[in-house]
């Protein structure tokens, strides 16, 4: 072969493809073009070293780029004589994916920050290998004329650069510098301007002298403050009513993240990875500097993340401070802003200025977060840095829509054997959320050129996303699947897995779903394929008084899992949560005595349950606050593991709750009640996961469900099935929590379409 096209797809644009095939014609002495399309990347290459030039394609593709499909076609010759990179076109064929944005790479970062470049101290520098991608694309293919860098036409310096293939920022989107490119400016409480030199420069004056800063950056608003004064902290928690969740800091760089934090290698290479996420590690007994303990009260892990944005190296650069607060700029439960005029509407009264620049985000993205596991990021919140990237799926089939639960909403596009999860935008629970929801869909639909042949949403008929779905699904004249929550769960892990259509367990954990039995599912031993589940196993059920009110005053969950254990000798083995309930006490006890309340088999339930006896918690001012406490008092010095029962499909922990009990009476600290509980715990899901294994000839497992975001429990359990010969698997690129059941909802949705011929 000496002549031949080659059609490359996956996230190929926007990441320096074009300028690498470049290069390696040249080195393999090829001739033709490339070009991008909406489908990809096509090449026209003729040569006698063709088949070399292939597989560095393959092997020396850019960092940022991932190549999902190479198709080559042989063909005759047509005596070009060079190499040349020409115009994109529109094409048939699917439209290619688009590539995340990308934290500043180190190359710029020096450039940034060196006096004697022309860009030094410009805070919208990038290149190739680096900046703004999905944030500002307006439709595809990834040109500069379709994305609002389109506002910004080049200067002659800039120009030479993007036209001058050995250059890093040849055929650079977003390529820009002071006298051709956006500009940032300073706003103060109200949105009137600020005149000073340089914007930056003041706001980070403004920021070590206490003032509260609401900073623009890639796909949003961040608010940023002193991470160590206290009083500065205490201040943002007032205004932007949020007594006690963790704050994620934002450091100068690796080595402070080192002074704070234990860092691994693998957790310090995800930071310094171009997708840069925040991640949850454990913090330092003695960090340096010195944190207030208001940044995360009660915890033992804190958010770290580092610079991404030239704007954050610029801050840093500025300040004595190497650690700043750094959080969605947002009113609780509404989306991140990212237009100026509403930042200075919804951020009024909490931030004191205003670092705001004048190119538009069309995609706007939280930042994602996660935890390091296996040498690997479990992703907590897949958002900025992350989306669009696709996932390629078992099985291709028809075009889905799948909207989620209401928690943690996202909604998953499938095209092919490909599903787009959006970006994380918030619990659905109000008109902004909703009208987020509808912009990314719009987008993500025009982008991905597909009409939707199904909808599917969850079982449950009163969340706000299922009636969005029924809406959806009339409109488009199409069928509506309803999937049982914890069952979406399970398949999101097989569809990022890529498992075969067999039956495997499934260990779903977490705080809340619908069982369409009239119960509240929680902790749920499935028995699953592509198009089916056996619930074969549970947790006990036990009364939840006061329904959702158990999931914030958990004293009523407590005292409904001390009934079960004790009856109404409550008081003489927790005296002490009796004392706090008061005047509820009574009417609490008549609530579970009698089975006046829903009935929950919730895993999280349960640990609200532990921390509040153990005297760590006995309430959630936000989600999870009780159990990230409790496995924050997690010692592995401890020994010791409370007892589980597992009979006829149930798990019971009332044998732990006695030993509880006795812990308390002796004394015993929470850290020995939290460790001996996570343990016992862990045991007993192994345990059930063994019996209904052996007793059902299945060695595959999935982990799944937001109460596996506790990293001590799922370490646990995953070493504990491993020692049992089991082969346990997780979510690898969507949440365990409920913005991964998007995913699941998607492959259910398929696989019917694919089972009627659709």
């Amino acid at each position: 072969m000496n002549a031949a096209i080659i059609r490359i797809q996956g996230i190929v644009q926007g990441v320096g493809f074009r300028p690498t095939v470049y290069r390696l014609a040249g080195e393999f002495d090829i001739v033709g073009f490339v070009r991008n399309d909406t489908g990809g990347v096509t090449i026209h290459a003729e040569g006698a070293r063709i088949d070399e030039f292939i597989r560095a394609l393959r092997s020396r593709a850019p960092r940022a780029s991932i190549v999902r499909e190479m198709t080559v076609a042989e063909i005759s010759p047509k005596g070009y004589s060079d190499f040349v990179i020409v115009p994109s076109e529109s094409t048939e064929g699917d439209v290619t994916s688009i590539s995340p944005d990308l934290a500043t790479c180190p190359e710029c970062t020096r450039e940034l920050l060196n006096p004697a470049d022309r860009r030094f101290g410009y805070p919208f520098i990038n290149c190739t290998l680096c900046g703004p991608r999905y944030s500002i694309v307006r439709e595809l293919p990834y040109d500069r004329p379709l994305t609002t860098m389109s506002d910004f036409p080049m200067c002659e310096d800039c120009n030479r650069e993007y036209m001058d293939v050995h250059d890093r920022r040849f055929h650079a989107q977003p390529n820009a510098c002071e006298v051709c490119g956006p500009r940032y400016e300073l706003l103060d409480g109200e949105g009137k301007t600020i005149s000073c030199e340089n914007p930056i420069e003041r706001a980070a004056r403004f920021l070590l002298s206490g003032k509260i800063v609401a900073v623009k950056g890639i796909g949003g608003f961040h608010l940023m403050a002193d991470a160590l004064n206290d009083d500065v902290v205490d201040e943002l928690r007032r205004r932007k009513r949020r007594p006690s969740k963790p704050f994620a800091v934002m450091v100068k760089n690796i080595q402070t993240a080192r002074n704070l934090c234990e860092l691994s290698r693998f957790e310090a290479e995800i930071l310094e990875s171009p997708s840069a996420p925040i991640l949850l590690v454990k913090m330092k007994n003695e960090p340096k500097p010195k944190l207030p303990e208001s940044l995360a009260p009660g915890l033992d892990r804190l958010g770290v993340f580092l610079p991404y944005a030239p704007v954050h190296h610029l801050l840093f650069a500025k300040m004595d401070s190497h650690v700043l607060i750094a959080t969605s700029g947002n009113r609780r439960d509404e989306p991140i802003v990212c237009d100026n005029a509403e930042a200075v509407e919804d951020l009024n009264g909490i931030a004191d200025y205003f670092l705001v620049h004048n190119r538009e985000i069309i995609g706007r993205s939280d930042d994602s977060v996660g935890f390091v596991s296996e040498n690997e990021m479990i992703i907590v919140r897949r958002s900025r840095g992350i989306v669009p990237r696709s996932i390629e799926m078992p099985n291709a089939g028809p075009s889905v829509l799948a909207v989620g639960a209401d928690l943690k909403g996202t909604f998953c596009l499938t095209r092919g054997a490909e599903a787009f999860p959006s970006p994380y935008f918030g619990d659905m629970i109000g008109e902004k959320s909703s009208a987020f929801f509808d912009e990314v869909l719009d987008r993500y639909l025009g982008w991905l050129d597909v009409v939707p042949r199904a909808v599917a949403c969850d079982l449950h008929p009163d969340y706000l996303s299922t009636i969005k779905a029924e809406r959806l699904a009339k409109k488009l004249g199409v069928p509506l699947f309803r999937v049982q929550h914890h069952y979406a769960h399970a398949l999101s892990v097989v569809a990022g897995n890529r498992l075969p259509n067999e039956p495997v367990l499934a260990l779903i954990l977490d705080g809340f779903g619908y069982g369409g039995d009239g119960s509240i599912w929680g902790c749920e031993f499935l028995i699953v394929d592509y198009s089916e589940f056996e619930r074969v196993g549970h947790l006990r059920e036990v009364v939840q008084p006061g329904g959702d009110r158990a999931a914030v005053d958990v004293r009523r969950m407590a005292l409904s899992w001390a009934f079960e254990a004790f009856g109404d000798r409550i008081g003489r083995h927790f005296p002490n949560l009796v004392k706090s309930l008061g005047d509820l006490a009574q009417p609490m006890m008549k609530i579970v005595s009698n089975g006046g309340a829903p009935m929950v088999s919730s895993a999280g339930r349960l640990f609200d349950t532990v921390a509040c006896m153990a005297g760590i918690c006995c309430e959630n001012t936000y989600e999870s606050e009780c159990p990230q406490r409790l496995m924050s008092a997690f010692d592995p010095r401890i020994e010791g593991a409370y007892g589980f029962d597992f009979s006829d499909g149930i798990l019971d922990p009332i044998p732990a709750i006695i030993e509880i009990a006795d812990d308390v009476r002796g004394r015993d600290g929470a850290s020995v009640i939290a460790t001996r509980f996570h343990r016992g715990f862990a045991n007993g899901l192994v345990g059930a996961a063994r019996s209904i294994c052996e007793r059902r000839g299945i060695s595959r497992v999935l982990l799944t469900g937001g109460v596996f975001q506790n990293s001590i429990l799922f370490e646990l359990v995953l070493n504990g099935l491993r020692n049992e010969n089991l082969s346990p698997f997780w979510n690898r690129f969507v949440p365990p929590g409920d913005a991964g059941v998007a995913l699941g909802q998607a492959m259910f949705a398929v696989e019917k379409l694919r089972g009627s011929g659709d």
